[in-house]
């Protein structure tokens, strides 16, 4: 081979060569910068979710004790044969120094990070956001009322007000089987990330 010729052909493969490198360097930047765009994306929307659902199972969580046995101290005594209507009379008293204000500001955590979710989207985690959000504001309309009663009847108030409870443990069940459905729709929306 003459020599003119292998300088030639030396220095074509490392013309290729340097092009394949390059655009192999260039393939693996534009990869490590989708993942980096990805990560820094998804990390605040999984950190509002997290935060949401924990606010959500934390007011879960503090209202399942009451509502499965503790109201039912608080209802009328009746004859045996009648049935409970869900009525029960309570107070300040009925509760622990602190419980009803603990209902409340869980209440308004989760409306306020169900906020950041809706504002972090994408937009199909409206409807199992809203759910959770009205939920809990059911739930916690009772300890609002009870709030604002005890405020106006000062000690008065201590004699306590009727408040039909019988929907309490339906609605404490449906918001657990929302935060769950909320998870997975979550999930779901994370992993849809991963593929764009």
């Amino acid at each position: 081979m003459d020599a003119g010729l292998a300088a030639v052909l030396g220095a074509a493969v490392a013309t290729v060569g340097t092009i394949a490198t390059s655009w192999a360097s260039r393939s693996l930047t534009k990869t490590q910068l989708r993942v980096e765009s990805l990560r820094v994306r998804r990390e605040p929307r999984r950190s509002s979710y997290e935060a949401f659902s924990s606010a959500a199972i934390a007011l879960h969580d503090h209202l399942q004790p009451w509502i499965t046995i503790g109201r039912q101290l608080d209802r009328p005594r009746t004859s045996g044969a009648e049935k409970w209507d869900g009525i029960s009379y309570l107070s300040r008293d009925s509760f622990k120094e602190g419980y009803s204000d603990r209902v409340v500001e869980l209440a308004d955590e989760v409306s306020r990070y169900g906020r950041h979710v809706i504002l972090d989207g994408p937009a199909e985690l409206e409807p199992c956001v809203t759910r959770i959000v009205d939920l809990s504001g059911t739930l916690a309309s009772l300890f609002r009322l009870m709030q604002s009663f005890n405020r106006f009847a000062g000690d008065e108030g201590r004699s306590g007000m009727a408040y039909n409870t019988s929907g309490l443990p339906d609605e404490l069940i449906q918001l657990e089987r929302a935060v769950r459905d909320f998870l997975l729709e979550a999930g779901a929306a994370l992993d849809r990330d991963l593929h764009t």
